[in-house]
């Protein structure tokens, strides 16, 4: 077991993490900035958080990647797939 991934995809996985991380701070301070919400920024976190979560499932499972920041994304993508499902599921 190590730190950071080997595979392309478990690196490609980390870092879509790390940019949606990067992108949910700039939304928010966007959002403060200019007093209102903008869709765009938001969609683009929710495609970023569900492709790193999904890109982590593939590098675990497809090329045995085992690595402890590997995890962090797969955590964050399920994370973002249950609240897509709930917001489809349960509008509000």
């Amino acid at each position: 077991m190590y730190w950071f991934p080997k595979s392309k995809i478990g690196r490609i996985s980390f870092w879509l993490g790390v940019s949606a991380f990067i992108l949910m701070f700039l939304q928010y301070w966007i959002a403060m900035l200019f007093q209102t919400s903008f869709i765009l920024p938001g969609i683009l976190v929710m495609v970023a958080i569900i492709a790193s979560g999904v890109s982590a499932v593939i590098a675990l499972i497809k090329h045995k990647d085992k690595a402890i920041l590997l995890i962090i994304p797969l955590l964050i993508g399920l994370f973002g797939i249950f609240f897509v499902i709930g917001e489809l599921v349960f509008p509000h």
